[in-house]
């Protein structure tokens, strides 16, 4: 069985913020003593004050000081040799710069901008307790700091003095209080140490625990994060990953509630594994994340890949969007950018907002589009509209884009897109050729939002939800050419059948286009587009990579088998089957496996049931895979939602269907009517498993992911899995 490995922050997590105490949290420690499951305190604390709270706790693990500044580990705690410096008793891993460093360069930047800031190196110890609540004794051991600088503004933070942090080469991060600092960051230095316990244990199953914003970067490296409550009810609205555990109480008494839950969860279940490689496959592609690694800002220079933009010449910064994953794009735009933005509009998908402070936020409708969305375009355009040579327009574009930014061609109205869409939909049209028709049917798609923005500068950040990341079916291109034409809009209509159910105002349109009477949709050259750049900034690879890698630390051999899963989704299912059928019979019975698939299928509706493409796939998935041992299959949308369900997907294996039978339910019934969403309602109800898959908005958006866990049976059981099902059809 893997062993656990907890890491902590402490104020505010594991110590009460008002009086630092961890009483509430003792039966959690004292279980953790019991079965010598290592607990390391990971915090923005100076060395001198964890060892004193590991004295009281009774703690011999390692610690991480100020913020991932410094490693201590006891001599002697691991078996191998570890590259570090030896340090009273410890053997220290240094990954901060030096503190004398820091506070050099904080004084500097004080006197050059005149900025009312100041340092724990600037107050006396009383001044710090009466900053933080500590005693002078324990005021004094925070004020003795090794990497780092925490600050406090006397009013409202300035964003120019946080700017001038990042320019000088430095970053900083906010806990209760700012802290400046090198380069590093806890998620860093828990990288580090949680490969020190693999040399040493082997696999292992790590928990993140933290309530603020410093505490993300570890959040994202563990396989179980947990935000804690803050003491005013809330949680900071900036982290925001898929597979987040959310505690009821605050401080220590919600962290005493998330580990004895933890700890008495099953960690190996099929289903456990396959939730801890969607959640670590989502974590590589949080938008928030995507967007500092692809823009840079030195110097008031902004570099976005190969293209530099100089801030000092630009009067004006705006920032529009749309998309499920946008808000948290925008967020970390608005950490790099600050005070500099001046104006900002963003469309998201209802419920999928962020704690935004500089650009605005409206919610809409998705799949089909609704009046909000009609309004937050026209809102976007009137935006850029205004733009001159001397504005900079920065774009933000996620999945979903296409039914939320809706801005209908005059004599089309809402209600005929909304009908047009739907159809298409039904119909099982793909992506691509439901956005060949919305972009002629839109003031704002197929590059006429980059034509609107002209002659100002724009620069387009783009996370893909589409297979092989086509820039013009992104979001339907609104600020990239378009290959598409009336023509093929039309044909998507004829293919279909559906020329006589749309509206007459759409078909008299699109015929109107077809025979020049209508303006196209921007094409390649036009002149507009030389002011604008478009870069993606991460998309379904980097989620299976990342599902990969985790896959290889939990035991299994993990293959990434297409990222471009598509066609109907009861036809991928029965490739998925064949493929895991045919793996697992050239399996050695203690082997494990786990195939990866990324891509989007489509469901042609024929029935009168309720579902999604993902639950869809996994039910057919059930009846394929019937009668197999040790197939287990995860199919779920990065998102968090499955078509117009709350459900993100579902989760079956070889015994689902047959489950299901003896309950009274015949799951070939449910998919011929496209009830999957209600199959798995029921089939959970009555078997008190948790085969629908409920995440929650993720905050991203890089299509679907279906993971196959395989286990290797012994002769007698190969034998009788072999030719139970016929050959499903590969649809990549």
């Amino acid at each position: 069985m893997k062993k656990t490995v907890i890491f902590s922050d402490l104020d505010g997590t594991l110590l009460d913020a008002k009086n630092y105490c961890f009483d509430d949290a003792l039966p959690a420690l004292s279980l953790l003593q019991e079965r010598a499951i290592p607990l390391i305190l990971c915090s923005s604390k100076t060395r001198m004050e964890i060892e004193a709270y590991r004295l009281s706790m009774r703690n011999e693990h390692p610690f991480i000081s100020e913020n991932g500044g410094g490693i201590f580990i006891p001599q002697g705690y691991f078996s191998t040799p570890v590259k570090a410096t030896k340090i009273n008793g410890y053997q220290l891993i240094t990954l901060g710069m030096p503190y004398a460093e820091i506070r050099s360069r904080f004084v500097a930047l004080r006197k050059r901008f005149g900025t009312q800031v100041r340092g724990f190196g600037d107050m006396t110890a009383q001044e710090v307790a009466e900053l933080t609540g500590l005693s002078c004794d324990e005021a004094t051991l925070a004020k003795q700091r090794d990497f780092d600088e925490p600050f406090v503004f006397d009013g409202a933070p300035d964003e120019h003095f946080l700017q001038a942090i990042i320019d000088t080469g430095l970053h900083w991060t906010q806990g209760r209080i700012f802290h400046i600092l090198g380069k590093h960051d806890k998620g860093r230095a828990v990288e580090i140490l949680m490969k020190l316990y693999r040399q040493e244990l082997g696999a292992i199953t790590s928990v993140g625990l933290g309530d603020g914003f410093n505490d993300l970067p570890m959040l994202q490296e563990v396989d179980r994060p947990v935000l804690i409550r803050h003491e005013d009810r809330s949680f900071d609205p900036r982290i925001v990953m898929a597979g987040l555990v959310k505690t009821q109480s605050p401080g220590p008494r919600g962290w005493n509630e998330a580990v004895l839950q933890l700890l008495s969860a099953a960690e190996t279940t099929p289903q456990a594994v396959l939730g801890s490689i969607f959640s670590a496959a989502i974590a590589a592609v949080d938008p928030y994340q995507a967007v500092l690694n692809a823009a840079k800002l030195e110097h008031e220079c902004l570099t976005v890949a190969d293209a530099v933009y100089r801030l000092d010449t630009f009067s004006r910064i705006l920032v529009v969007g749309a998309g499920k994953a946008t808000a948290r794009m925008a967020l970390a735009i608005e950490h790099l950018l600050g005070a500099r933005i001046s104006d900002g509009l963003i469309i998201v998908k209802n419920g999928h907002t962020a704690g935004l402070a500089m650009v605005e936020q409206i919610e809409a409708s998705h799949p089909v589009p609704n009046q909000a969305g009609v309004e937050g375009a026209q809102r976007i355009l009137e935006m850029v509209r205004g733009a001159g040579e001397k504005t900079l327009v920065i774009c933000l574009l996620s999945g979903g884009a296409s039914a939320l930014l809706v801005a209908p061609v005059a004599g089309v109205t809402l209600q005929d897109k909304q009908e047009v869409t739907a159809l298409l939909l039904k119909a099982g049209a793909t992506i691509g050729e439901l956005n060949a028709v919305r972009k002629h049917l839109s003031a704002v798609k197929g590059g006429r939002l980059a034509r609107a923005a002209c002659p100002a500068q724009m620069m387009t950040l783009i996370l893909s939800d589409v297979i092989g990341d086509r820039l013009d079916v992104i979001a339907s291109g609104p600020t990239a050419p378009d290959g598409s034409s009336f023509a093929d809009a039309c044909s998507v209509i004829e293919k279909y059948g559906l020329m006589e159910k749309i509206p007459v105002r759409v078909t008299d349109y699109l015929q109107r286009g077809a025979a020049g009477l209508e303006a196209e949709t921007v094409k390649d050259g036009d002149a507009c587009l030389s002011a604008t750049r478009n870069v993606i900034v991460g998309g379904s690879r980097q989620a299976l990579a990342a599902a990969q890698e985790k896959s290889r630390q939990l035991g299994f051999a993990a293959e990434i088998v297409t990222s471009e899963l598509q066609g109907e989704a009861r036809d991928a299912a029965g490739f998925l089957a064949h493929t895991a059928r045919m793996t697992q019979d050239g399996m050695n019975s203690d082997e494990r496996r786990c195939l990866l698939f990324g891509g989007e299928t489509t469901v042609t509706v024929r029935g009168t049931g309720k579902g999604g493409r993902n639950q869809e796939l996994a039910l057919a998935f059930a009846l394929e895979a019937e009668g197999r041992q040790g197939i287990s299959l995860l199919s779920a949308g990065t998102d968090g939602n499955d078509g117009p369900t709350d459900a993100a997907g579902a989760l079956v294996d070889g015994r689902t269907a047959e489950r299901a039978r003896r309950l009274g339910m015949e799951p070939a019934a449910y998919l011929a009517e496209n009830d999957s969403y209600g199959f798995f309602q029921r089939f959970d109800a009555l078997s008190g498993t948790r085969s629908h898959f409920m995440t929650g908005p993720t905050g991203t958006n890089v299509m679907d992911l279906q993971i196959i866990l395989l286990e290797g049976n012994d002769a007698e059981h190969a034998n009788a899995n072999r030719d139970k099902k016929p050959e499903g059809r590969p649809t990549t």
